[in-house]
């Protein structure tokens, strides 16, 4: 993967809203480790993007 210089000096971290299971739900359906606010990263794609950034720094 090519790198900016110019990336590196500006970004310094980033967030991601993980939870058990993708994405989002109705306060009331009832999945249990899945979202009722913003859509998130379930626990796999959380691990897997976490160790694919840690292969390339």
């Amino acid at each position: 993967m090519k790198q900016s210089g110019d990336v590196n000096k500006m970004v310094k971290g980033f967030m991601i809203e993980s939870y058990i299971e993708d994405g989002n739900q109705d306060a009331h359906a009832g999945v249990y480790g899945k979202s009722i606010t913003d859509p998130c990263l379930g626990w796999d794609k959380t691990k897997k993007l976490i160790y694919g950034i840690a292969e390339r720094i």
